[in-house]
């Protein structure tokens, strides 16, 4: 469109955007359990919470789901269960099928220590506070006798904010109605656990009262969802776009009305977004 306003990006909008890095903020997560053997067993048992009749009470729960080892997320979660177990009454054949496996009256669960309370899989800590945390989980029957209870060591650390740093300088010119253009990012996670980034996004602020950002400008989010994040690994850093993840955009809308009053702008741009660890 020949005679078309357009925005030229000077070098100093580059170092604007680096100081106007949003702060990011930590979501909840909660981590498979394929590696149990990092778990720290409770240092100790007390003798009340060991069953009075081992051979009565159920079998011990199975954890299927806690969160890591060491890890930043004040909010996890626990998944646990009790497998089915074969029930063999007296005088019933050799190599006859089993019956049904018992059912399991309820769950008790206890977090450091604190009284044993009513609880189900999954079951959601929130707020917690930073350091070591245990967690506990055993079964009832249904006469209300309890097992032998699964114990889960962990320690929590204060979440430490990512920082978002753009990787281009002066940008080509925008022109009503162009394709958007990608702003390239780079990620940094400074926590001693990985993050996974579940979204990115970016503002536009002209530095021209009369050229304001909407309706003028049209901004899209980086392609990151809760189920298709971004992960960052322990004190690294990680780019965007990437073979499968696009970058922010930016693009200047093309409208019915005269749009001279940001042709020559600088425009901040301020990146936020979201992680879980």
């Amino acid at each position: 469109m020949s005679g078309a306003p357009s925005i030229r990006y000077r070098r100093a909008a580059r170092a604007i955007i680096a100081l106007a890095v949003a702060v990011a903020c930590l979501g909840g997560v909660a981590f498979a359990a394929t590696g149990l053997n990092q778990a720290k067993p409770a240092a100790e048992k007390p003798a009340a919470d060991q069953p009075r009749n081992p051979g009565e009470g159920p079998p011990r729960p199975s954890l299927i789901e806690v969160p890591a080892a060491v890890g930043v997320d004040p909010d996890t979660q626990f998944r646990f269960h009790v497998a089915p177990q074969p029930d063999r009454s007296e005088g019933q054949a050799s190599g006859a099928p089993a019956r049904p496996g018992t059912r399991w009256r309820r769950f008790e669960c206890r977090i450091d220590g604190d009284e044993w309370s009513s609880c189900s899989s999954p079951h959601v800590l929130v707020g917690l506070d930073t350091g070591l945390h245990s967690f506990a989980v055993r079964a009832l029957n249904r006469r209300d006798q309890f097992g032998k209870a699964a114990y889960y060591r962990w320690t929590q650390l204060e979440p430490m904010e990512f920082t978002i740093d753009p990787l281009f300088g002066e940008l080509p010119e925008l022109m009503p109605g162009d394709s958007a253009q990608q702003l390239p990012v780079r990620i940094s996670n400074p926590n001693p656990a990985a993050i996974e980034v579940t979204s990115l996004t970016v503002s536009v602020v002209p530095d021209r009262p009369d050229c304001a950002a909407d309706p003028n400008f049209a901004v899209t989010p980086a392609s990151l969802t809760p189920e298709a994040p971004l992960t960052i690994p322990a004190g690294g850093s990680a780019a965007l776009p990437t073979a499968t993840a696009g970058a922010p955009t930016l693009a200047l809308r093309e409208l019915p009305v005269d749009q001279n009053s940001c042709q020559g702008a600088s425009l901040h741009l301020v990146f936020s977004g979201e992680a879980r660890g």
